[in-house]
């Protein structure tokens, strides 16, 4: 099945950057008359709407489900999830946009997908009105990870991961704390964190500190991290690291870590939805230590743990 049409930017397999460069395929679409964005890495294809199903229970901001060539993907309305109303006035030409991270299907039904634009990270900004951990001023989680001025437009970069999960529910982020199995002294080791998502930020600090990672350090764009990985201060233990970032990505700042006469040795774990055969080459390339894709949580913890207790053995090879 493939519903696809001559108007709707071609989304294909080959679009590979070079690992490091620090560049970026976005998909813009427009919704109640805004400009949002989704980074190709993320996208299967774009198809027109189709026929869904709905199931008993599903989540208000879920259409129904229907059958791509042998999937079930279910389809959320992205503006009514996002609290976004639809006006008249607006221009639509409906369209579905099929992601695939987490290792989960799903659409997002918009009101019209545009074109695609190469670039660089750097002219991705964090999203604004947030605090360090991804809140706005009134304490809720953000849905959106970066802002792009393009032109006139001012574009969104959505957060599709908490999108997803508050959907669909990922039982691997909603944990406590892990078990300490290598009695490490966690308290005592320094972690840094760099993460654009807003939602992932606030899941993984919650998580480490009362795992007993006390000495934490959390960032919400590799250009941040980098500075305070560059400043002088105590030894860091371990970098964890997501790979699509405002300003700077995670391949770039491995390579950066790994190319740094005193930073080479640090270890640096890429923990993200985009962790695929092809990433997974670029993440060799660059130099990373371990690559283990959302949302596997704890195993990212006792991953840290590993590294912190000296264990280096096999962590050429990727986590599963």
């Amino acid at each position: 099945m493939n519903t696809s049409d001559q108007n709707t930017p071609k989304i294909t397999g080959d679009i590979l950057l070079e690992a490091g460069t620090n560049e970026l395929e976005v998909l813009m679409f427009t919704m109640c008359g805004g400009w949002f964005g989704v980074n190709v890495a993320k996208v299967r294809e774009v198809i027109r709407p189709v026929k869904t199903i709905s199931t008993p229970h599903q989540h208000p901001s879920v259409i129904g489900m229907f059958n791509i060539r042998g999937r079930i993907v279910p389809v959320v309305d992205l503006a009514r999830h996002l609290g976004m109303q639809r006006r008249e006035e607006f221009k639509a030409e409906p369209r579905i946009i099929i992601t695939e991270f987490n290792g989960m299907r799903c659409g997002f039904h918009v009101d019209t997908v545009e074109q695609i634009h190469r670039m660089s990270w750097k002219m991705v900004r964090p999203a604004p009105m947030l605090d360090e951990l991804g809140n706005d001023t009134a304490g809720h989680v953000s849905s959106t990870t970066g802002l792009i001025e393009l032109k006139d437009k001012l574009v969104l970069m959505v957060d599709f991961e908490s999108v997803s999960d508050s959907i669909l529910v990922q039982e691997t982020l909603h944990v406590t704390d892990v078990a300490n199995e290598l009695q490490v002294d966690r308290g005592s080791k320094r972690v840094i964190i760099a993460e654009d998502s807003p939602f992932m930020r606030s899941v993984i600090t919650r998580v480490f500190k009362a795992s007993g990672y006390t000495k934490l350090e959390v960032y919400a764009d590799g250009e941040q991290a980098w500075q305070a990985i560059q400043a002088p201060g105590p030894k860091i233990d371990a970098i964890v690291s997501d790979i699509e970032m405002p300003r700077m990505d995670g391949l770039h700042l491995t390579r950066r870590i790994k190319e740094h006469v005193e930073l080479k040795d640090v270890p640096v774990i890429l923990f993200s939805s985009l962790i695929s055969e092809d990433n997974r080459k670029k993440g060799e390339q660059v130099g990373a230590d371990v690559q283990i894709p959302k949302p596997e949580l704890p195993e990212m913890v006792r991953l840290v743990d590993k590294v912190c207790s000296g264990q280096r053995v096999g962590l050429a090879q990727q986590a599963a």
